[in-house]
């Protein structure tokens, strides 16, 4: 009955199947919104709820990436691409409206991060060092089983919120083209390769799962592939996180995006 029970759940809550994960990834940030909004009259309280929106949702991705034993790469990654790009393109769009009614300071801190990037490096490998210096704790993390994918996700969801409560602040600032940010974020190559790293790195921390996990009765051969297929997986991560840092400091540098 508990795993029949599962596989009800695992069906609908499963990273291979993003037209079930999507619309439940929109419906929770929705309820969370609403509910939120309830606190804007509690600044302390409405503080603390902010993080329900990230642990709640990276939790369910979570679960979606291990709701089965067996897994395809090319489905987990074309799942994790497609909810990704969905909570920067629309998902997001609720708690970063939270965030910029309720944590200003905080997205104005978050936004003078991204002009000190991009304002205090002059040359393209020293901006892509640091961009690549930043965003490989979050790589590294996402090859870790289980805590990997909770990080993962807590990393994109804030990122998403922060592109969108960024959008939102220049909104109630009354500038026009408060969109741009957003749709720059969303149609940036860099974007991309940057997602397909950490996908990559998360895929070889389920297949360091499985090789840790293993209990074959065969030669350590079976296991032992498994874990070079991790960290293959580990490693082309790694390289095309920094091939994305270079893209994003030139494309910011040279053509000045």
């Amino acid at each position: 009955m508990e795993k029949n029970e599962r596989s009800d759940i695992s069906r609908f809550l499963n990273i291979e199947k993003p037209y079930f994960l999507v619309p439940i990834f929109t419906v929770i940030s929705f309820i969370l919104f609403w509910l939120g909004i309830l606190f804007f009259s509690f600044s302390k309280l409405a503080e603390i709820y902010w993080y329900a929106f990230s642990i709640i949702l990276a939790l369910i991705f979570t679960y979606s990436v291990y709701s089965s034993e067996p897994f395809r790469s090319i489905r987990v990654y074309a799942g994790s691409m497609i909810l990704f790009y969905s909570l920067l393109i629309f998902i997001g769009t609720m708690p970063g409206y939270y965030m910029a009614k309720l944590l200003p300071e905080a997205v104005n801190q978050a936004s003078q991060t991204i002009t000190a990037i991009r304002t205090g490096y002059t040359t393209v490998l020293s901006m892509s060092l640091a961009i690549f210096s930043n965003n490989i704790k979050i790589d590294l993390i996402s090859f870790i089983p289980f805590i990997g994918p909770f990080v993962l996700g807590i990393a994109i969801i804030n990122t998403s919120s922060v592109v969108w409560g960024i959008s939102f602040t220049e909104l109630f600032s009354n500038n026009p083209y408060w969109f741009l940010g957003p749709f720059a974020v969303i149609i940036a190559p860099d974007t991309f390769t940057e997602f397909s790293s950490y996908i990559l790195s998360m895929i070889g921390g389920l297949y360091l799962f499985k090789a840790l996990a293993f209990s074959g009765n065969e030669s350590t051969a079976s296991r032992d592939k498994l874990f070079m297929k991790a960290f293959l997986y580990l490693a082309a991560s790694l390289a095309l996180l920094y091939a994305s840092a270079v893209l994003e400091a030139f494309l910011i540098i040279k053509l000045g995006l």
